[in-house]
């Protein structure tokens, strides 16, 4: 299933696809199309709340860990299933308010997903 956002700065897309009991997201967007980090998270359901152990592969850029881990875990942590994050948001030199907007619209996208599923 396909979410996408158009910012005033730029546009994301997550691609969230089911896999057996697993989830992989391919997330993209900004303003250069690569991908930069993957992210995979397990949910420990013995935990109240539940944490994650998060594992990341990254290039030199510190913006992908972010997204990537950040979508996995919140994902992990909602369904109870072992989630994959691969992707790149590149937006050139964000300023906080970017970045504010950015998280907003991936949780709005992750909260989308999810109304989805108990539809």
């Amino acid at each position: 299933m396909k979410f996408h956002r158009v910012l005033l700065f730029t546009t994301i897309q997550m691609d969230i696809t089911p896999v057996g009991d697993d989830i992989h997201i391919l997330m993209t967007g900004g303003d250069n199309h690569r991908i930069g980090c993957t992210a995979w998270s397990v949910p420990m359901p013995d935990t109240d709340p539940v944490e994650c152990k998060t594992t990341v592969i990254k290039s030199d850029d510190m913006a992908d860990e972010s997204f990537c881990a950040y979508v996995a875990e919140n994902i992990a942590r909602q369904t109870g299933q072992r989630t994959l994050c691969t992707g790149g948001v590149y937006v050139e030199n964000p300023d906080e308010r970017q970045l504010a907007k950015l998280y907003e619209n991936i949780d709005e996208m992750i909260r989308d997903w999810a109304n989805f599923l108990v539809d």
